[in-house]
């Protein structure tokens, strides 16, 4: 049973790309990275190590950590994840053509180390992606509605 996914999403953001980092940064000086992002709870932060909860719209719930936060300024931040949900991430900080905004370009490539979602992933991997795909639209509305609000 393949467990292997590979994410691409796209997101526009209300800054510009220096401006979008200064927040990130800010946010990663602080003990609630994601405060932004409602399905997304941040359990633990250590400054390096995040550790996570997400709910799906669907039901399921993932518990995971990204590690290893390595940052790039103002190009890219990589990671690693590990529990329910194994691989590597990078986010790639684009400038937009106005100056005023920037696009966040995420790619994760996971494997599922939850028993049930092996078991399943044949037939459920729709709901899974789409799962994701939901989840990460609510980022995106969230973070800009949150970036609007400061």
């Amino acid at each position: 049973m393949n467990s292997n996914y590979e994410f691409h999403s796209r997101w526009q953001v209300v800054r510009s790309r220096e401006a979008l980092w200064d927040e990130l940064e800010a946010l990663l000086a602080s003990d609630d990275p994601m405060v932004w992002w409602g399905p997304v709870e941040v359990v633990e932060y250590d400054g390096t190590n995040l550790s996570v909860r997400a709910a799906s719209h669907f039901g399921y719930r993932l518990a995971f950590e990204l590690k290893n936060l390595q940052l790039t300024r103002p190009d890219r931040l990589t990671f690693e994840s590990a529990g329910d949900l194994r691989g590597e991430g990078a986010v790639t900080f684009i400038d937009g053509t106005n100056g005023r905004s920037s696009t966040m370009e995420i790619d994760w490539r996971v494997a599922t180390d939850r028993r049930w979602m092996r078991w399943t992933g044949w037939v459920l991997r729709p709901v899974f992606v789409a799962g994701h795909h939901l989840i990460m639209r609510q980022g995106e509305k969230n973070l800009n509605a949150w970036l609007e609000a400061r």
